[in-house]
């Protein structure tokens, strides 16, 4: 036995988001249509959320026109592909919203890792500077500790105790930081 699908059934505001009211006429056509306009929109968009939003939008739009139309005596001939029109404008409008939107997220991303860039290679100018300013035993000291063995590990390779390699490191990096004119932080 075969199943038929039905459309899902669109339960529409009487109100888009900005609070303006949708005229009954103009919800029960909305609500008509609604299956067939918001999937093709949210083939449009990706998002389904943004396809109804800007439905119910398009829906209170037509109604604040018919309403300017009606008071002027001009008359909608055709309800529904009169919604269907402004429903399609809002929907291009936001897809050429889109790729202005994620060029500026692109260029900020951009620019985060530009300057994550930037103090990397900051860091590594100081290290360096650092470095040449510490004599050989203590370069070495230093370059243990940064691929993260303990000091007494360290202590153990040069013949020092784990302490004194620890204070050989700490009195280098006074020295550099004495001749960099860097202030001590904890200080």
């Amino acid at each position: 036995m075969r199943e038929t699908k039905s459309s899902p059934r669109f339960l529409l505001n009487s109100v888009d988001l900005s609070g303006r009211e949708i005229d009954p006429t103009v919800l029960s056509v909305a609500n008509r249509i609604a299956p067939k306009a918001v999937s093709y929109a949210e083939r449009l968009l990706g998002d389904p959320a943004i396809a109804i939003n800007l439905f119910e939008q398009a829906a209170a739009s037509v109604s604040e026109a018919i309403k300017t139309k009606q008071a002027s005596g001009s008359v909608v001939r055709d309800l529904a592909a009169y919604l269907f029109r402004t429903y399609m404008r809002l929907v291009s409008q936001t897809r050429r919203k889109e790729p202005m939107l994620q060029e500026s997220l692109d260029v900020e991303a951009e620019n985060q890792i530009s300057q994550r860039d930037l103090a990397r290679a900051e860091a590594a100018l100081l290290l360096d500077e650092i470095m040449a300013v510490c004599d050989r035993l203590t370069r070495e000291i230093a370059f243990r500790r940064i691929e993260g063995f303990s000091w007494k590990e360290i202590g153990k390779r040069y013949g020092l105790s784990g302490h004194a390699a620890e204070a050989r490191f700490s009195k280098a990096l006074d020295r550099a930081r004495k001749k960099l004119k860097i202030q001590d932080r904890e200080r």
